[in-house]
């Protein structure tokens, strides 16, 4: 009498298995670490990258010489409420218009459609123009809470669209590395849009 030999027991599996899906690649938690942490690395880099930084500066100064524009040709009949309605929604419009024109010239560039971060950035880096007009449009419905005259309450608008036309020129003028009288100047030449509104409004009314 032969002896029979028992099933073989099986082998077990490993409790924390390196492969992937298929069994066939190691995957090196440190490498997948280190591929996350490069692409976040890189995410942030693009984030404030100088031609990102451009557009939304350029866009908010553009954003409050508009803004002061609107506020010298709103007339006087449409009463603070509707004119700091028209002052966001034609700044909504003239974004609208800059991100299609920036998407359209990006595509011709590329030659290709535009991904969807591209497509997000396109239309992000534009905001800083709308977010400018959020202030004087804030002054504008307190005042109508307040009962003040629309002519009143415009050229009070108009006043700090200047000041945040001087803030923004001096911090701008400071980052592009301008000291003593050039950072004064270029301060002053971005309020003189302001100004030249707040000169265009008594001109036009």
């Amino acid at each position: 009498m032969t002896d029979t030999p028992g099933p073989v027991p099986p082998t077990p599996a490993p409790l924390h298995p390196t492969a992937g899906p298929d069994r066939d690649e190691v995957v090196d938690p440190e490498v997948v670490r280190a591929d996350i942490q490069r692409d976040l690395t890189a995410t942030a880099e693009h984030e404030t990258s100088p031609e990102r930084l451009h557009r939304r500066r350029a866009s908010h100064l553009y954003g409050l010489v508009v803004s002061g524009s609107v506020l010298a040709a709103a007339p006087s009949s449409f009463g603070l409420g509707r004119i700091a309605l028209a002052l966001v929604l034609t700044l909504f419009v003239y974004w609208a218009a800059e991100s299609y024109a920036h998407w359209i010239a990006a595509r011709t560039i590329h030659r290709r459609d535009l991904t969807r971060q591209e497509r997000r950035m396109v239309l992000s880096d534009g905001l800083p123009l709308v977010a400018a007009c959020l202030i004087p449009a804030g002054v504008l419905v307190t005042e109508a809470l307040l009962g003040v005259e629309t002519e009143r309450g415009v050229d009070i608008a108009l006043v700090v669209n200047v000041v945040l036309l001087l803030i923004v020129g001096w911090r701008m003028s400071r980052a592009g590395g301008l000291t003593g009288w050039g950072r004064v100047g270029a301060t002053v030449s971005t309020g003189m849009f302001g100004i030249a509104m707040i000169v265009l409004k008594h001109a036009l009314h």
